[in-house]
């Protein structure tokens, strides 16, 4: 409940620590791998990786400074729930969209060569995934390496992407392209 109470608060730094603790507890207090201990250790992922994702400055642009010692703290959590994802074997959607959160903290952190290669692994999920739309969504990511990263060119520009999901009559196409946009602007403020 406290989790849930702290999302959306703003202080993150009380989110990131209220979502580790709630994990390590329930984690040290599950028994064999019967039903009861997946459900919980799925409700651990769904924590780990929703207080990490509500802590990630790429969603929208503000003129509040960026906390490195958060952005490291959310991408350990984003990590925690890519595991638990691996081991819970809950297929290549859910493995490519923990991949992802892992390399948009790479993002944000400016770790470009790690985010490139996360998108990279996460692009592959996708693609295992039958999910075209959301292939197009993590080459949007990689591109935005690429350009603020200042990376020679290895794919298409963000406005290449960009158009791609425009002609695919993505149901959540707009959405993401204004996603991308904002995650753009955010990151290349950060590196002006």
């Amino acid at each position: 409940m406290q989790v849930k109470a702290l999302r959306g608060t703003g202080d993150d730094t009380a989110l990131l620590a209220a979502a580790r603790d709630a994990a390590d507890q329930i984690e040290r207090h599950r028994g064999a791998q019967d039903g009861d201990a997946r459900e919980a250790l799925m409700m651990v992922q769904r924590w780990t990786f929703n207080a990490a994702a509500d802590c990630w400055p790429g969603w929208s642009v503000s003129d509040k400074p960026i906390n490195q010692d958060n952005l490291l703290a959310a991408r350990e959590l984003a990590e925690r729930s890519l595991r638990l994802v691996e081991k819970l074997e809950l297929g290549p959607l859910r493995v490519a969209t923990g991949i992802w959160l892992v390399g948009a903290f790479d993002l944000a952190l400016g770790r470009y060569d790690d985010a490139s290669q996360l998108f990279g692994d996460a692009r592959g999920q996708y693609g295992a995934a039958n999910a075209p739309g959301l292939v197009l969504l993590v080459d949007g990511y990689a591109a935005i390496v690429r350009q603020v990263g200042k990376r020679a060119a290895e794919g298409d520009d963000l406005d290449q992407v960009c158009t791609r999901i425009a002609a695919g009559g993505f149901k959540d196409g707009d959405e993401w392209i204004a996603q991308l946009r904002t995650a753009l602007e955010v990151f290349a403020r950060k590196n002006s």
